[in-house]
């Protein structure tokens, strides 16, 4: 299969994922990614997935059956790979409605590889190896930093076009270095793990920036595809920045961590083995060995890069507002994200969510009031995505949320509590407002009531009235 059949996966993070091609070259494997979500791929998803499933399906089962409906790829020399979470959420069914969609699509001969640390699925012909996962957790971390320094330094760039050219440069960089085992022709000779990361730092650091105040930040959390794929969050961080602000994505390797964190919760509340406990923060400590050089490179800039928190860290921050039991879907990590930002000097946030994401919906949309209460300057706007959702809705709650993060900078707003999107049971004053509604009952859920079950209620309270 090596030899005759191309994989073919979908791309989740542009910045992240470009490494996996050369890196699976280097393997052996010739692998393709899909690097773009094109709206008849939706139409693909929505045409072969049960429309109860989430957004983050839709799209990527698009992606991967359009690849066959379109004429581009050839099925019979195909193999179509994606993730396997093996969690409690819709993801870890990915699989099994890939496999389905390609029957009703006319591509019953298609191998489905799932991919999952758990190994739930055997793949003949694929293997998840040791060195494998090594260079993947070194993907993810350079691609951690190489974000981080984009964001950071692309909104004050003196020449317009310059920190993407050095993005490319280091693209190019990071490929040669997984495909060819540390040598790199545009680097001129070899180049090691530690040195590319420090290299790459500097670079960004010593590119000429305009000498201007700080923009306001915006941190962007959410479900980890919508989150990271701009065709899924219809190009946010373009948003962000064409409005006049910086953007500050948290990065994609405290999402897989996130899982090992929590170890010693999961045995005072699971009772799983010592042995278990262990396995797992060994390998916290390992992977945060790895990540110690991108921690290095980026302190040694001199304060012009933000160094994330640990991911232990963000678990003790989270864990003051929700349990750590938490954890399908994002779970506790997303609102761990979301404190960490406000307490860092990013109290504007986006959530990304895919539309009927439950698990989103609790640890994101449902911890905004406790967040709230703890840090009143938080301004945060929750946006669904959806292949039926109003792009000019999103565009027009995103920009409300931003209008409210620039006024709030230039002090001509009395507090940048002021939410974008205020549930209607919500009064200007924030507390005033809780303390006013704290004598009429439990306080509404804010889920929107259709019209008529609306004009049927005031009905029903008019006629009360009149029985009296």
């Amino acid at each position: 299969m090596r030899a005759t059949h191309t994989i073919l996966m979908p791309q989740m993070s542009p910045v992240h994922f470009r490494p996996l091609e050369p890196l699976m070259r280097r393997l052996g494997y010739q692998v393709e990614l899909l690097e773009s979500a094109t709206r008849d791929d939706l139409e693909v998803g929505l045409r072969y997935v049960n429309n109860d499933a989430c957004f983050p399906a839709i799209m990527v089962i698009g992606q991967l059956i359009g690849a066959f409906t379109d004429g581009s790829h050839d099925p019979d020399s195909c193999v179509v790979a994606i993730s396997q979470t093996g969690g409690i959420c819709r993801a870890t069914n990915y699989a099994a409605m890939l496999r389905k969609g390609l029957r009703e699509a006319g591509y019953p001969q298609v191998p489905v590889v799932a991919i999952s640390l758990q190994g739930i699925e055997s793949n003949p012909g694929f293997e998840l190896t040791a060195t494998m996962g090594l260079k993947m957790l070194q993907g993810i971390i350079i691609g951690d930093t190489l974000n981080t320094c984009l964001l950071r330094v692309r909104p004050y760039e003196v020449v317009e076009g310059a920190t993407q050219e050095l993005v490319d440069r280091w693209n190019r960089i990071i490929a040669e270095y997984f495909e060819h085992k540390g040598r790199s022709a545009t680097w001129g000779g070899r180049i090691g793990y530690r040195r590319l990361l420090r290299e790459m730092v500097r670079e960004f650091n010593d590119l000429p920036r305009r000498d201007e105040p700080r923009r306001p930040r915006v941190g962007v959390v959410g479900e980890i595809l919508v989150k990271f794929q701009p065709d899924a969050n219809n190009h946010v961080i373009d948003v962000i920045e064409a409005e006049g602000c910086e953007a500050a994505v948290p990065g994609l390797l405290p999402f897989f961590l996130s899982g090992l964190v929590t170890a010693q919760w999961e045995a005072e509340a699971y009772g799983i083995g010592k042995e278990s406990v262990a396995k797992k923060k060994a390998a916290v400590w390992f992977i945060e060995q790895l990540q110690a050089p991108a921690r290095a490179a980026l302190r040694a800039a001199g304060g012009t890069f933000d160094i994330e928190p640990s991911t232990v860290e963000l678990a003790r921050k989270a864990s003051k507002v929700l349990s750590l039991g938490n954890q399908a879907g994002e779970g506790w990590l997303l609102t761990g994200e979301m404190i960490e930002l406000i307490e860092h000097g990013v109290p504007n946030i986006v959530c990304c969510q895919p539309f009927a994401c439950l698990p989103n919906h609790v640890v994101g949309k449902g911890m905004f009031r406790e967040v709230r209460r703890r840090y009143p300057q938080a301004n945060i706007v929750a946006i669904d995505y959806d292949p039926g959702a109003s792009e000019v809705n999103q565009l027009n709650r995103i920009k409300l949320m931003i209008s409210t993060a620039l006024m709030a900078q230039d002090g001509t707003e009395p507090g940048a509590s002021e939410r974008a999107d205020r549930q209607p049971d919500d009064v200007p004053g924030s507390m005033a407002g809780e303390e006013l509604l704290a004598g009429l009952g439990p306080v509404p859920d804010g889920t929107p009531s259709s019209p008529d079950v609306a004009g049927a209620e005031r009905h029903r309270s008019r006629s009360r009235v009149r029985s009296r």
